[in-house]
């Protein structure tokens, strides 16, 4: 072997050494700073519910983080398949004014720990100043991608029993006027997966309930999607790919970074069979004009599918507010701003990522006012909380989780302590308070 290729040798072996002392090494400050997500699926909270399409599993208990690894939170869903405290029975205390609070994932508070959700902030803060002799008690009934229609059922069939004082819906805008439309909640999701009302003459009508996943007729795929395949790289990567997802957490920590941050890198390398990019890859295969269906609510003017969702959600807020009084108990109505209404350089981002709505006319404030719009028509009690969370976002800390969008704890926190406030100066509390 002459000098030149010994050294050559010498030198691609000592590059070698030292790229792996460096993977190593950051590989070991990955996990010590806690960067990556763990390589173990999260729990499993939830089941088919006949009544609803889906709901909270009772007893269920597991992890929840999301791939970015913003959180990392213990769950428990007790025996009546709530995310709340355990309770025996039904029935209410002496001395207690019990509020049921309706929601979808913001209300079921996944992202925290229990006693820092809206709703334990909301019963702490109510109970600092309670009047002698009375306890507030919030009940947690929130269920990830619940509907207003579904939270009417299951008022109907589960909730009642609970005998509330108050009905708190918690709205929100960014998806619950979707979520109520058969043809916007399928375009969204691709499948039917709950009942759904709708508008006739004679009132609401309900479709699909109870609900049967094997029966239900299903829509044909969109013609509109963009077939992938996967690269021959891809391929041939798969099982290395699959082996540094679970071992390596600095795999895992860049996969899920360039995934959210820089999507047009994370596709070249997933072509090239060195990370997944689910994300990325989900937005190329709807194509050059798709725009996320939940942003339909932003557009001006509103498209009829839209007008219609609105139109629904404003009956339906209405049979709450009956079904309340049926119940001995009046409703309110909170309107939970979206992260991309407080801090507006997150539209921004949204838009430079669809580029297909760089075209369009686009209102921020629009679905608040639909929301305020559909209270005043049920004649409820109605709080906005998009004015007192850009207030805060001013000078707070973060108020929502930069990739998954809901609350921090200061988010959860502020939300508790202004609905608090709202409660106590519309007098929909304990007379006595």
């Amino acid at each position: 072997m002459n000098h030149r290729l010994r050294s050559l040798l010498l030198g691609l072996t000592m590059a070698l050494f030292s790229l792996a002392a460096a993977l190593l090494l950051l590989e070991g400050l990955t996990r010590l700073l806690g960067l990556a997500a763990p390589a173990e699926p999260t729990g499993n909270f939830w089941r088919a519910d006949p009544e609803t399409g889906w709901s909270l599993q009772p007893g269920a208990t597991g992890r929840w983080f999301n791939p970015p690894y913003e959180y990392d939170v213990d769950v428990v869903i007790n025996s009546q398949g709530l995310r709340d405290v355990e309770r025996v029975g039904y029935d209410k205390p002496d001395g207690v004014f019990r509020i049921l609070l309706l929601g979808d994932s913001y209300v079921e508070g996944l992202r925290v720990p229990l006693e820092q959700t809206f709703s334990k902030v909301l019963e702490a803060a109510l109970n600092a100043n309670a009047p002698a002799g009375l306890r507030y008690e919030v009940v947690n009934a929130g269920v990830s991608g619940w509907g207003t229609d579904q939270q009417l059922l299951w008022l109907r069939s589960e909730g009642a029993k609970y005998q509330p004082d108050l009905v708190l819906l918690a709205f929100f805008p960014g998806n619950d006027f979707q979520n109520v439309s058969e043809a916007l909640e399928v375009a969204n999701m691709g499948r039917v997966q709950k009942p759904f009302f709708q508008r006739t003459a004679d009132g609401l009508a309900l479709r699909y309930h109870p609900f049967d996943h094997e029966t239900v007729p299903q829509p044909a795929p969109s013609a509109d999607l963009v077939e992938t395949v996967p690269t021959r790289a891809a391929q041939r990567l798969a099982g290395l790919r699959a082996w540094l997802s679970q071992h390596s957490a600095l795999h895992r920590f860049v996969a899920t970074t360039m995934d959210e941050a820089a999507p047009a890198l994370a596709l070249r390398l997933a072509g090239w069979g060195l990370i997944d990019a689910p994300r990325a890859a989900a937005v190329a295969r709807m194509g050059p004009q798709y725009i996320p269906v939940a942003y339909g609510i932003y557009r001006q003017p509103l498209e009829a599918d839209w007008t219609e969702a609105i139109a629904l959600a404003s009956d339906l807020v209405t049979a709450l507010r009956d079904e309340a009084a049926v119940l001995g108990s009046d409703l309110a109505v909170v309107s939970v701003p979206a992260p991309e209404q407080v801090k507006p350089e997150r539209w921004q981002r949204a838009v430079q990522r669809y580029s297909a709505m760089q075209t369009g006319q686009w209102d921020l404030e629009q679905p608040s006012r639909a929301a305020q719009q559909v209270a005043q028509q049920a004649g409820v009690p109605f709080l906005d909380l998009l004015p007192i969370f850009r207030a805060a976002a001013a000078t707070s800390e973060p108020l929502h989780l930069r990739v998954d969008g809901h609350w921090t704890p200061a988010g959860e926190r502020l939300a508790g302590e202004a609905v608090a406030d709202f409660l106590r100066a519309s007098r929909l509390l304990a007379p006595e308070h």
